[in-house]
Formats: structure tokens, C-alpha cells, sequence
């Protein structure tokens, strides 16, 4: 009689473009898992360093990796295609040139088995190396790990992603709800974060520190134009537009400088009536004259909490009267 093999606990997915110098470590990193009932399905993404000859090599010593060979399509075309050989109804993210430490996968499934309503949870993480840090990274990290909660992150996803891609583990049932990734040349992570958020989803994060994101220069976070500025304005816009915009006909919008009047003529270019107020601060006049449904432009994190703070005071919720952009 033929055996079905076991289904495992997590499938992970590692999508793989030309990360042959730190495949082995990346990989090292998930067979040193204290919790080890899970299967990688790895696509090669038309690598052309080797990548995939590496993989091979590796399937042969370890039968918990499979290895698909694709033309290259995309990150979120690869993740896709490794969904679709995925058994497990848990689903985790690995990138090739990252670490996990040894208790993520033991972690997260945990927390997932402990809080049956949330659809998907990540952890705080560390840059490396060192020397390859940005300001910008070192800004971005220390907001990122700041947000564990699910209100914390659900009011900051029109900020920036505020799950790492890397460090998801996140439920079958619900990436089958969304649709799985989608390609619309801008940020596939954090498009799907707002796609479930829309739906109803909790997303949430261990406060533990269980994963490393190389930092080089190679990286898509660099060099791909998915992740340009222009692009996530465009998705920030779409998903104001199908969410808290769909809900009316008029917007006040409030921020400072070009940033303002960049989001005034996205706005204003749609069936949507735009007012804008200038102001850097949370002013008594300003305060007083908002009504529901205002858009707040601020990209600075300190500037974020003290309009959040005046506006909560004066009876505003967040994600029902106001919202923040950056």
C-alpha cells in the first residue's frame, strides 16, 4: 500500500534570486530549528549565480527541501508558485540572504496556536551587517520593532510595512481568503497586509527578536523598483481609496509642506473633495475646525503621536475618523 507522506506543521517559502553567497547560511539557520516539523519550498527565480545549482546540492543532504526552477518571474510570482506545492496550513516567509534564530518557527507557531484569531503574526529583528546599515534602515527597524500589538500595526500600515516580509508566519486559510501575493509593481508585503487588514484580519508580532535581515547592496529593498517612493504613494492611495475614502464624497487633509500638496493633487485628481489645512502642530483651531474623515500626511513618528494624542482627546477614533499617511 503506498504511504502518504506526513503533512508538516509550516511550510516555509524562500523565494531565491541570485543569493548564492548566503544561501547556505540562510538555509543553516532553519536546520538549526528546535521545532523541526516543517518542509521549505524553495524557488530559484531564474537566478544566474548558481543559486539553484546550490539548492539542488542541498536538497540532497536534507529531504525537507524542495527545489522548483522557474524563468524569472517576480517575488511575488515565486511565492505564489511555492504556495501552490506548500502542504502545511501554516505558511512562514524565509528571504535567502536572511537568519532565523533557532526558536522562531517554535515561537510563532505557538503564538498562532495560542491566539486562534489572528491570521498571521511576525517578530521584532535585527539588521546586519553592521557597516551595510542606512540611517534610514537603523529609523525604519526602531518603528518596526516599536509595533507588536495588532491596533499598533493595523494604524500604521499606511506608514510602511509594518511586518517584515522575512519574518511572516501566516495562516493558509487566510492568504487563500486574499488571493495569495499579487504583482501590481509596488510593495507585494505590505499590499497583502492591507488586503487582509481590509478583511478583517489580526496581524500581530513576539516581542522577541528571532530574525536577521542582511543589509548589502544587492538587495531588492535597494535595487528593485517596487519599493521607489512613488510606488508605495500609489499603493497608500489605492488602499485609501478602496477603505477609508470609499466612504464619502469629501477629506480634510492636514501636514506641512510638499508632502502635503503631493497627497492634495492625488486626491484632488479623484471624485473626492480635498481641503487642506497647513499645520505642523496640533493647534486649538485646527483641532476644533477637523470633522470625521480627515487624512493626516506625517512621516515622522513623533509628529504622529502628538496629533494622535490631541485628536483621541477629542473624541476622534483612529481608522474610523482619521488616518495617518506618510
Amino acid at each position: 500500500m503506498l504511504r502518504l507522506a506526513p503533512v508538516p506543521a509550516i511550510s516555509v517559502l524562500l523565494p531565491v534570486r541570485n543569493a548564492g553567497p548566503y544561501l547556505a547560511a540562510a538555509l543553516a539557520s532553519m536546520w538549526r530549528q528546535t521545532f523541526r516539523d516543517f518542509e521549505v519550498i524553495a524557488v530559484d527565480d531564474g537566478s544566474s549565480d548558481g543559486s539553484g545549482e546550490r539548492l539542488e546540492r542541498a536538497a540532497v543532504a536534507e529531504p525537507r527541501l524542495r527545489v522548483i526552477h522557474t524563468p524569472p518571474a517576480g517575488l511575488p510570482a515565486a511565492l505564489n508558485t511555492a504556495l501552490q506545492h506548500a502542504r502545511a496550513p501554516v505558511i512562514a516567509r524565509h528571504d535567502g540572504d536572511d537568519l532565523s534564530h533557532r526558536e522562531r518557527f517554535a515561537r510563532q507557531l505557538a503564538h498562532l496556536a495560542g491566539h486562534p484569531r489572528t491570521a498571521a503574526v511576525g517578530c521584532r529583528l535585527r539588521l546586519f551587517p553592521t557597516a551595510s546599515i542606512t540611517d534610514g534602515m537603523r529609523r525604519w527597524a526602531r518603528w518596526h520593532n516599536a509595533l507588536h500589538t495588532h491596533e499598533a500595526m493595523a494604524c500604521e500600515a499606511l506608514i510602511d510595512s509594518p511586518l517584515a516580509h522575512g519574518t511572516a508566519m501566516i495562516r493558509r486559510t487566510w492568504l487563500a481568503r486574499v488571493g495569495g501575493w499579487r504583482d501590481r509593481g509596488w510593495p507585494e508585503d505590505l499590499d497583502l497586509w492591507l488586503r487582509m487588514l481590509a478583511r478583517g484580519a489580526r496581524i500581530e508580532k513576539c516581542e522577541a527578536t528571532l530574525y536577521a535581515w542582511r543589509q548589502h547592496a544587492e538587495s531588492a529593498t535597494r535595487r528593485d523598483p517596487r519599493y521607489a517612493p512613488a510606488r508605495f504613494a500609489e499603493l497608500r492611495m489605492d488602499a485609501l481609496r478602496s477603505g477609508f475614502l470609499a466612504r464619502g464624497r469629501a477629506v480634510t487633509l492636514v501636514g506641512v509642506g510638499r508632502t502635503l500638496r503631493e497627497w492634495e493633487g492625488r486626491i484632488a485628481a479623484t471624485d473626492i473633495r480635498v481641503r487642506a489645512i497647513e499645520a505642523g502642530r496640533p493647534r486649538p483651531d485646527v483641532i476644533c475646525s477637523l470633522r470625521p474623515r480627515a487624512v493626516m500626511v506625517f512621516g515622522a513618528a513623533p509628529a504622529r503621536a502628538r496629533w494622535r494624542e490631541a485628536l483621541v482627546a477629542r473624541g476622534l477614533v483612529e481608522l474610523r475618523d482619521f488616518v495617518f499617511v506618510a
